[in-house]
């Protein structure tokens, strides 16, 4: 570990407070090496789980290194593994500022191309954790949620999955009465996309990834397709080419494009098993401001409901 960072790190946790320039001083020494040291990345986390009394740069910075070393430096490049996962998991594991270790989990969920289920799941906890703990939801809580819920590396990437929705439903009933005005409409929004939507976003594995550059670095560069053309000429493709040029990409997106409208068009009926769910989840009192924006929400697009939703649109 960079023994003046180490040095830094033990002086603030003696001092329990972080300033806009102790937080430069840290950046010097950590990009001023021509590699991350994962010591270093550790201390950055356990300062943030001993100080919470910190400038605004020092999420971003905490963030910072965490998505450069996670993310970019370490093998595979832009992927979260299993190992990297259990790392962040382990290293993670006491509690987290909200602008600083938390800002930086999400970070890398939003930066990462993928990322295991089981770290989804565990930045969700932990956020879920923190924000219950204060019994009430900031502007800044709810733009968190909202960007980890949309997280493209997350389990659904930019959809909302059923474990999201009922996390959700846990933040709604120990702060709803206690939220930013900005929840209700991100809360009803979201649980509307788990009954009735679908993700058109697929994340791709790293092992698809390989493939893809593998298939790039074959293909034929610009000589070797000149050489072909002039060995087997297709003037009847060539001109094809030439007056429709897009023809081919259209081709190529037909089937997906088909398959993608097959998907919407089963997830958007709402199920008795989720209708079931979601009266469960809302319980039998009265609803909370984010449940009735949820109830106006599915009256203004499912207004014929079925006998199990009935008593929720009743109340919209």
């Amino acid at each position: 570990m960079n023994p003046v960072l180490s040095d830094i790190v033990r002086q603030l946790k003696s001092a329990g407070r972080i300033t806009a320039d102790d937080v430069i001083a840290m950046r010097r020494e950590v990009y001023g090496a021509p590699e991350m040291a994962r010591e270093d990345v550790e201390a950055l986390i356990a300062l943030d789980q001993a100080v919470s009394d910190a400038p605004p740069e020092w999420g971003g910075f905490v963030a910072d290194a965490m998505v450069d070393y996670v993310v970019h430096q370490q093998d595979p490049e832009d992927f979260v593994d299993d190992a990297k996962a259990a790392w962040l998991t382990s290293a993670c594991a006491g509690p987290l500022t909200r602008q600083g270790g938390l800002e930086a989990l999400v970070r890398v969920l939003e930066t990462a191309s993928s990322a295991p289920e089981a770290l989804e799941r565990f930045v969700l906890g932990k956020v879920k954790a923190a924000v219950v703990a204060t019994g009430r939801l900031a502007a800044e809580d709810v733009a968190l949620i909202r960007r980890l819920v949309f997280a493209g590396a997350s389990e659904g990437a930019i959809g909302v999955t059923r474990e999201e929705a009922d996390a959700l439903f846990d933040i709604d009933e120990a702060c709803g009465a206690n939220a930013d005005p900005a929840w209700p409409p991100f809360f009803a929004q979201a649980i509307d996309d788990v009954l009735t939507a679908v993700s058109p976003f697929h994340l791709e594995s790293r092992g698809d990834a390989q493939r893809d550059e593998a298939w790039l670095a074959s293909r034929p560069g610009v000589f070797d397709f000149f050489k072909q053309m002039a060995a087997r000429p297709d003037l009847g493709g060539a001109l094809g080419d030439i007056f429709h040029p897009n023809e081919g990409e259209r081709r190529e997106w037909e089937g997906p494009e088909a398959q993608m409208q097959a998907d919407e068009a089963a997830a958007a009926p709402i199920t008795d098993e989720e209708a079931d769910w979601l009266m469960k989840r809302l319980g039998n009192g009265p609803l909370s401001a984010a449940g009735q924006a949820l109830a106006e929400r599915l009256k203004a697009q499912v207004p014929e409901a079925g006998a199990r939703l009935k008593p929720l649109i009743d109340a919209a």
